[in-house]
């Protein structure tokens, strides 16, 4: 929690939109005002960050980790929003049909559109949000710096809507030191009608 003023004066000096940081506490916390979870320790959540549109909380900050949730994905629209020909070139749209493996596509899809290099390395079935879902886990090289994160993510459809949880860090150091208590809070989740 040290870092916030660090990680805000560099978000600005990158030429970010003025993003509100707030300090999000232990404990039981509403995501989107439906996703309902219990956090093990504090995040950082960040908002109006134009290059993260959907809630994105960090520890170490958003360039180190990061942790997205999508929430209430109709059909027919898309993962973040995109320009016209961004969505031409490379759509991001959600279908409530989709088969575990489309969905984990939309994701590598969002993921690698600056470039970066997507693996798969893991899809399982698992209970999520109280019903049939899935986990897939992922190693990812950024394009930028070149840097291996490891990231996972749970989602599932739900009344035609996908809901979804994205964790990612680097794979040394970061991904080790938090990917417990993530997984820990995704199966804590719950749905608020």
């Amino acid at each position: 929690m040290k870092r916030l003023p660090w990680l805000f004066a560099v978000l600005l000096v990158a030429g970010c939109a003025t993003p509100t940081v707030s300090k999000v506490e232990q404990g039981d916390q509403l995501v989107a005002e439906r996703l309902a979870i219990k956090l093990d320790g504090p995040w950082n959540r960040f908002d109006g960050l134009g290059a993260f549109p959907v809630p994105t909380w960090t520890v170490e900050g958003v360039t180190v980790d990061r942790l997205q949730f999508f929430v209430g994905i109709k059909d027919g629209k898309t993962l973040v929003p995109q320009s016209d020909a961004a969505r031409e070139k490379r759509p991001l749209t959600f279908r409530a049909s989709m088969q575990p493996h489309e969905i984990v596509a939309l994701f590598q899809t969002m993921l690698t559109a600056d470039g970066s290099t997507f693996d798969l390395v893991k899809l399982d079935p698992v209970t999520f949000l109280g019903g049939p879902g899935l986990r897939f886990e992922y190693s990812l090289v950024r394009r930028v710096d070149e840097v291996r994160l490891s990231g996972f993510g749970y989602a599932r459809v739900n009344n035609g809507e996908l809901h979804a949880i994205l964790y990612q860090a680097p794979r040394l150091g970061f991904y080790p030191r938090y990917q417990p208590q993530v997984d820990r809070m995704a199966q804590t989740a719950s749905l608020r009608s």
